[in-house]
């Protein structure tokens, strides 16, 4: 199973942490492996709010479907927007 998740405007060291809270292990410098899922992030295109960069990653989540689920639904508590 993969999960893709857009992060905006929250630092890569920051989702690393979440990640390594979730269960992961840091294997690179953009790359955690946790017990049946491994995540990676890189880099998007900034978007602009007139003169405002906006920063903007890709969270890419694979593994076994039931892991993929808890680490995503886990990290998603922390980098999406609430209303």
């Amino acid at each position: 199973m993969r999960v893709v998740i857009e992060v905006r405007h929250i630092p890569r060291y920051r989702v690393m942490d979440y990640l390594v809270q979730a269960g992961g292990t840091p294997t690179g410098l953009l790359e955690v492996s946790g017990d049946g899922w491994s995540a990676s992030l890189e880099a998007l295109e900034p978007d602009h709010l007139g003169i405002v960069r906006i920063d903007r990653d890709r969270l890419v989540i694979e593994g076994v479907p039931h892991q993929v689920e808890r680490v995503s639904a886990f990290i998603r508590r922390y980098v999406t927007r609430r209303e």
